[in-house]
């Protein structure tokens, strides 16, 4: 432990603040559609945030689907702006089967690392050994509810699945930035890989990927005794609101 500094932690131990590390907040939240022009091809959603995210890190952004046609909803996104001005993301879309045409309602939450310390008279601002804000009272820190552990692969001709094992509830948010097409979990042997949060006609997790010829490395499972893990929360309209 670093000899000065601040840290707060919760009932169990876990510490929750701390003077080292961002805390990850809430920044908006919306609803925008996904549509497609042909059946047969890719379907898309842009979201324009309301103001750009300042942070050197991207923002995080959860999906849930709310409406739609189709029984099952795959995705990746694409980070629009740049490192210092996040301005908002593309959502790339796939359907298996069907002749309609793509229209589905998602509803999205915007998170970012605190980026501006609170201008309230009272509150607590915490700053790092840098001199950058980690940590305002006024911000609405974001509380993980659940994380993905474990993936089952399910191999095809032309994609492969992984499947979560996860509950997901039909009020839960999944984080699909942690993905953003996943070529890096695919090195070499994906053209393309997203996650499916609709599947069945109902919530779901799974990883997707559609395969190159010729092989490649898949780290779905972690490696050097990492997991990869999707974050999963929830976010009551009452504590995370515009």
């Amino acid at each position: 432990m670093a000899e000065y500094g601040f840290y707060a932690s919760n009932d169990f131990g876990s510490v929750t603040i701390t003077s080292t590390y961002k805390v990850m907040v809430f920044s908006e939240r919306g609803t925008f559609n996904i549509t497609s022009r042909y059946t047969d091809r890719p379907g898309s959603g842009l979201v324009t945030f309301a103001k750009p995210i300042l942070t050197l890190e991207p923002p995080q952004v959860f999906l849930r689907h709310v409406s739609g046609v189709h029984s099952t909803l795959g995705l990746y996104v694409t980070m629009l702006g740049s490192s210092g001005g996040w301005t908002g993301f593309l959502i790339t879309s796939a359907v298996r089967g069907g002749n309609q045409l793509q229209n589905y309602l998602v509803e999205y939450v915007a998170c970012k690392y605190a980026d501006a310390p609170s201008a309230e008279m009272y509150g607590r601002n915490i700053w790092d050994a840098n001199g950058r804000i980690v940590f305002s009272s006024s911000d609405r820190v974001v509380r993980f509810n659940k994380f993905t552990k474990n993936w089952t692969k399910s191999q095809g001709v032309n994609v492969d699945e992984y499947f979560s094992g996860l509950t997901i509830d039909a009020d839960d948010y999944i984080s699909v930035t942690s993905f953003d097409r996943g070529v890096e979990w695919f090195a070499g042997g994906a053209r393309y890989a997203g996650v499916t949060i609709w599947d069945f006609n109902a919530p779901a997790l799974t990883i997707f990927c559609d395969k190159q010829t010729g092989g490649g490395y898949s780290y779905p499972y972690g490696t050097d005794g990492t997991s990869f893990s999707i974050p999963v929360c929830k976010f009551p309209i009452s504590k995370y609101y515009n």
